[in-house]
């Protein structure tokens, strides 16, 4: 099977993982909201080592 993959194909690719990331944090914007929040507040509470 010869199968060549050109830039063209992978910038479409591309561009078409970062539609479906752009369309899923605006449908759960909520959601998306909620655990960025969460987790930014957690991460204060986090013990740092050094």
């Amino acid at each position: 099977m010869n199968l060549k993959i050109t830039t063209r194909d992978f910038k479409f690719f591309m561009i078409g993982v970062f539609a479906m990331l752009l369309f899923v944090i605006i449908y759960d914007w909520d959601d998306f909201e909620k655990g960025f929040k969460s987790g930014y507040n957690n991460s204060s509470q986090i013990e740092k080592t050094e």
